[in-house]
């Protein structure tokens, strides 16, 4: 409700924003034209006041001449004045019903409002239009209700990302799979996917937190060995060699049956460290 009454500030403050210089504009040519009346009087009376004989009748012919243009200028100024009051009406009815609207309130006709009485004209609809775009009646059939995004729709679109490498998008995606689904049968490799996207972009240290939580928390994932390798080059790139060794060589022991190629490069990287 707070954002609502927020954003009705906002829309009326651009409202009155928009109305103001129009009923400024008005109000400042009237005054202007009262100005001049005022000034054509006084010129008119200090003119009379220093004629004497048949110069006044000539002056009563011009006062009377400025007196019919005066009376025509002033109704014409009622006019618009009458106008900008209506528009100012209109402004005040159009801020209400906004508000009405942002406030979830209903809005009922007001007896002021004019019938519209203009010719109507039928349109050509294409045939088997649907009728959301003719005006007919739908059903609550013809309404799909809208589909929410599954695990597997997340996750696939972090691996979309991942290798449009995109990694702050694929880390994203993969850390809602986690949140949103922990349960889900796709979560252990959206922790390991996650994983990968820190140790691309050489954020070891997120990395290792990454993998160690994929080897420790999903202890049936498949991804579980492949975990652990990575946990130990993490380590290694962030200069951990017995915390690196210990990874290695523990995956050779631990998953005897794991994939030759993680045996044979947790091998390596034994033989590379000097690991004991």
């Amino acid at each position: 409700m707070k954002k609502q009454y927020r954003i009705g500030a906002a829309v009326l403050a651009v409202l009155l924003a928009g109305a103001a210089p129009c009923a400024a504009q008005d109000a400042t040519v009237i005054m202007q034209e009262l100005g001049d009346i005022r000034e054509d009087l006084k010129i008119l009376q200090r003119q009379m006041y220093n004629s004497e004989g048949s110069d006044i009748v000539v002056q009563l012919g011009k006062l009377d001449e400025l007196t019919r243009a005066t009376a025509g200028r002033l109704d014409e100024m009622n006019h618009r004045i009458d106008q900008l009051s209506e528009k100012i009406d209109l402004i005040n009815k159009d801020i209400d019903v906004r508000m009405k609207l942002l406030e979830g309130k209903k809005i009922t006709a007001s007896a002021e409002t004019a019938a519209d009485n203009s010719p109507k004209f039928d349109a050509p609809v294409a045939k088997n239009a649907p009728d959301s775009i003719v005006g007919g009646a739908i059903s609550g059939g013809e309404l799909q209700p809208l589909k929410k995004p599954t695990a597997a729709d997340i996750y696939q679109q972090g691996l979309e990302a991942l290798k449009a490498s995109d990694f702050a998008a694929a880390e994203e995606k993969f850390n809602t799979v986690l949140k949103k689904f922990p349960d889900d049968k796709l979560a252990a490799n959206a922790q390991y996917w996650l994983g990968e996207t820190y140790y691309v972009r050489k954020d070891f240290s997120r990395a290792a937190v990454a993998f160690g939580k994929g080897y420790q928390d999903y202890k049936n994932s498949s991804k579980r060995a492949d975990s652990l390798l990575k946990l130990g080059m993490s380590m290694q790139a962030l200069g951990q060699k017995d915390d690196a060794c210990a990874a290695f060589q523990g995956l050779t022991a631990e998953f005897p049956k794991a994939d030759k190629s993680l045996r044979d490069k947790a091998a390596e990287r034994v033989k590379q460290l000097g690991c004991k």
